[in-house]
């Protein structure tokens, strides 16, 4: 996805027992072989540390935190400022470089994300299968999560997405295989039947998204990657602190309850689990529906 990227490694975490350290002495073994020049780790979790030990990296950085003692602060070289929470994240990882001098700019620099020809392309021909055109306005919605507690109801996004029908605009229901079950839901209530994504991959949205005229999300990574590739979105927060995790530049509106809207909600952002860790968030729950259709509205005029 970016031409800079040569290599993704991931944390074995599914496996188990014998297998699993297996994989994680494979892995370890790949890193080291590769002989990198700098180690940044963006989390605090324990096995960057263990990694700036034992790769011999030139130059190792993370952040300070105060869920970790000596050992972690000792085994970087340098290390950012501790999260706070009124800045994006998009500023706080950039600090890890400004901690070692590589990025010297005040502001970091926007999410960016090039969709070659050929994957527009093969989105283009599948929309027109499904009787979307290049002339039909377009509006992708996201609208599961893996953490249920960051959910609007299914009825709330049957009220949205039978509304912005009702203007004559397309609408396509984006997401993971895992999250099909909560988007065939939604499209079975819909007087007005939305068009459902089955097997796309993240390069497939990605494109999708760049086609759109405005992604409508809940707090999830489809936030981040309909910045990434220039359309306006708008993103529905509930537990989430969106100073920290909002879009990052570009065209965006963040919708999030809060004690002006009611006393109840003065809570919000909470960064729990759902209300008293019920898995269930109020501050999504009564989410007015109406408050998502007139941004959405209102941003799909000024695009």
């Amino acid at each position: 996805m970016n031409k800079r990227v040569r290599h993704v490694f991931v944390i074995p975490r599914d496996k188990k027992g014998l297998n699993k350290i297996s994989a994680y002495f494979d892995l370890f073994k790949r890193l080291f072989n590769e002989r990198y020049d700098l180690l940044a780790h963006f989390s605090v979790d324990w096995r960057g540390a263990v990694l700036a030990r034992l790769l011999n990296v030139d130059i190792s950085v993370s952040r300070k935190t105060d869920r970790r003692g000596a050992f972690w602060h000792q085994s970087f070289d340098f290390l950012a400022p501790m999260l706070d929470h009124e800045r994006p994240m998009a500023e706080q990882d950039v600090d890890l470089l400004r901690s070692v001098n590589l990025y010297k700019k005040s502001v970091a620099p926007a999410y960016e994300l090039n969709i070659n020809s050929l994957q527009k392309n093969k989105v283009n021909a599948w929309l027109k299968k499904n009787s979307i055109h290049a002339k039909n306005k377009l509006v992708v919605i996201h609208a599961s999560s893996r953490w249920k507690f960051k959910e609007i109801p299914i009825s709330s996004w049957v009220t949205i997405i039978d509304a912005i029908h009702s203007k004559k605009i397309n609408v396509v229901i984006s997401g993971s295989k895992e999250d099909l079950k909560t988007n065939e839901l939604i499209f079975g209530l819909c007087k007005s039947k939305p068009v459902l994504t089955k097997d796309f991959s993240l390069l497939d949205t990605a494109a999708l998204y760049g086609r759109a005229q405005l992604v409508l999300t809940i707090d999830s990574m489809s936030t981040h990657l309909a910045s990434a590739v220039k359309t306006p979105v708008v993103s529905i927060f509930g537990p989430t602190n969106e100073k920290n995790w909002g879009p990052w530049k570009g065209k965006y509106k963040v919708i999030g309850l809060s004690s002006q809207d009611n006393a109840m909600f003065k809570c919000r952002p909470c960064g729990q689990d759902g209300c008293e860790g019920s898995k269930i968030s109020q501050c999504l729950v009564q989410l007015d529906p109406k408050m998502v259709i007139s941004q959405a509205l209102l941003m799909l005029k000024k695009s």
